[in-house]
């Protein structure tokens, strides 16, 4: 039996099969990889690894399962920011596993989110938003928020209209901005416009909208290390209210 080491817990058997740490994987592309040139590019030991071989471009990460990294030429593979999963090859970008529609220089980034490319605003480099108006289009509290955004016909979360808000007047409260800590104050916000309020969660994707009778007197503060919302009746904790009281 023959064996050959990898580096970083990967060996190929017998030009037939690979392991990583003893386990086999990859299995359902033995018919496609070419055992005798596959070679690690670039790895983290762990959840995260380019491979190529003669013909090929193969990737595996935190982000998507073992694939081929569709027409890039391994002769011209180059990671370019491995932490980000952002490669080239052959005259292709690519983020992670997907081909982008267009180079990553042709990008001109927004936040870590939104992107403009050829007169149309993109969504993580790849999800095109046909409907958003290049020309007002703005995010809100980029820095901060990033997946959130308007222009003068709708509100977006990451690429989805939101229905029913008002581009006009939505705003988040800037209490929740203040820089005083307060319980998952990284990724929970609340916002308004001028029909209703939203709480609104950047990881767990919600968008919430509350009804509140008078969004003059919605605001937020900071209790206990938690983030309330107010209004004449009630409490909002993580969007969920309570009587005042």
């Amino acid at each position: 039996m023959s064996k050959k080491a990898l580096d970083h817990g990967f060996f190929i058997i017998d030009n037939k099969f690979i392991l990583h740490f003893d386990r086999e994987v990859y299995r359902k592309f033995y018919p496609v990889i070419d055992f005798a040139s596959f070679e690690i590019i670039e790895s983290n030991g762990a959840t995260f690894h380019y491979f190529r071989d003669k013909h090929r471009v193969y990737i595996e990460s935190y982000m998507n399962a073992f694939a081929v990294l569709p027409d890039a030429a391994s002769v011209y593979f180059k990671v370019l920011d491995f932490e980000r999963g952002k490669s080239t090859s052959n005259g292709n970008d690519y983020l992670f596993d997907q081909k982008l529609p267009h180079r990553f220089d042709d990008y001109r980034v927004l936040s870590n989110y939104y992107q403009f490319a050829a007169g149309t605003v993109y969504f993580n480099y790849f999800h095109a938003m046909p409907e958003a108006d290049i020309r007002s289009f703005e995010v809100l509290h980029g820095e901060n928020v990033g997946n959130v955004a308007k222009d003068k016909k709708h509100v977006y979360f990451r690429d989805k209209v939101v229905d029913g808000a008002d581009p006009g007047s939505f705003h988040f409260l800037e209490e929740c901005f203040s820089g005083e800590y307060y319980r998952e104050c990284d990724h929970t916000y609340y916002a308004i416009d001028k029909h209703q309020a939203y709480y609104v969660d950047t990881i767990a994707r919600a968008f919430k909208a509350i009804r509140t009778k008078d969004t003059g007197q919605f605001h937020f503060k900071v209790i206990n290390e938690l983030g309330y919302a107010f209004d004449e009746k009630y409490a909002y904790l993580f969007g969920k209210r309570k009587p005042v009281g």
